[in-house]
């Protein structure tokens, strides 16, 4: 299973897509944004994410893994 971060101030959640990058929600709008594990943005409306956050899940194995196979 994917592993999901809830921001506790944010209440954004942070989870891996299929090809190992980080989606970004914030279930108070609806919008989303995708992000390396890094902070770089590839889509979406959300533009203000907490880095750590995105580290923490971006660099799990499981995230390594899907991003060769995508490769």
């Amino acid at each position: 299973m994917a592993k999901v971060y809830k921001h506790p101030i944010t209440g954004c959640t942070y989870s891996l897509n299929e090809v190992g990058l980080v989606r970004v929600d914030d279930p108070a709008t609806g919008e989303f944004g995708i992000y390396d594990d890094k902070g770089v943005w590839f889509e979406g409306t959300v533009r203000d994410v907490d880095f750590q956050a995105l580290g923490w899940v971006g660099r799990t194995p499981e995230a390594r893994a899907l991003r060769e196979a995508n490769a």
